[in-house]
């Protein structure tokens, strides 16, 4: 039986955002490009002693090539490392960081879609990280999380009440499942919320629009330091797993 043409291959740019073992020593690789949002690929003996896939670790951006496989998912044929973020790997805190970068942006990227935003989110997290001379401070975190939201096009409202459209008071409230800051006498009998100070939702929106190389030593003020999570567990319906061991290293 004659075998027809090879199938053909596509190279692209990617950094890679999650791994999973698979079968006796296969893995499934998932990365997060710009042109096709997050693809998925199959890295065939890839936890044998000495693969040619050993450098695809995570938070690492590389160039691939892969053709079309089983199901979703592509089979890796060549890949080059392009930066392996060493930088990152010198301490365990920027490191869960990054993990949770990759995590947050792979997670709110399409399939299939360009999402050149998230990617360069992604990538320049992984930069600050990596040049970082010391572990960054909250806001990073802050910033990272929420542009990532408004990059994805589910941001939360942090300058206003979502209900009334008013002026922040003193004391506010936060909630995902309304979209944002809701005075106390606005919010809702029922759902979740978190109190939180104008103060900190200001320094929230504030993130939101400054450079992540300019977050890495600015201190936030008092105030919960999970509700940017909150807003991304309640748009993807599932909290984000690198997210409770970011949370135990840094308090």
């Amino acid at each position: 039986m004659e075998r027809g043409p090879p199938r053909p291959t596509v190279e692209r740019e990617c950094i890679v955002v999650g791994r999973q073992d698979y079968g006796e020593s296969d893995r499934i690789v998932r990365v997060l490009t710009p042109d096709h949002g997050r693809v998925s690929f199959l890295a065939r003996g890839a936890r044998a002693g000495r693969s040619k896939w050993s450098g695809l670790d995570l938070a690492t951006r590389a160039r691939v090539r892969s053709r079309p496989g089983r199901g979703d998912l592509e089979a890796l044929v060549e890949v080059e490392v392009e930066d392996a973020r060493v930088g990152i790997r010198s301490s365990l805190e920027r490191l869960a960081l990054a993990a949770y970068a990759c995590e947050l942006c792979g997670a709110l990227a399409r399939e299939g879609h360009a999402e050149p935003r998230l990617y360069g989110l992604l990538e320049m997290a992984l930069l600050v990280l990596d040049a970082a001379a010391t572990d960054p401070l909250p806001a990073l975190r802050a910033g990272l999380e929420a542009k990532a939201l408004t990059f994805a096009g589910v941001a939360p409202v942090l300058d206003r009440c979502v209900a009334c459209g008013g002026a922040p008071e003193a004391e506010m409230r936060f909630a995902p499942g309304v979209g944002g800051l809701v005075h106390l006498r606005c919010a809702p009998a029922e759902g979740t919320f978190r109190n939180i100070t104008a103060a900190h939702a200001a320094a929230l929106e504030a993130a939101r629009r400054a450079p992540l190389r300019d977050l890495l030593d600015v201190e936030l003020p008092p105030g919960p330091s999970d509700v940017l999570h909150e807003a991304i567990a309640a748009h993807l319906g599932r909290a984000l797993s690198s997210h409770a061991v970011l949370d135990a290293l840094l308090h």
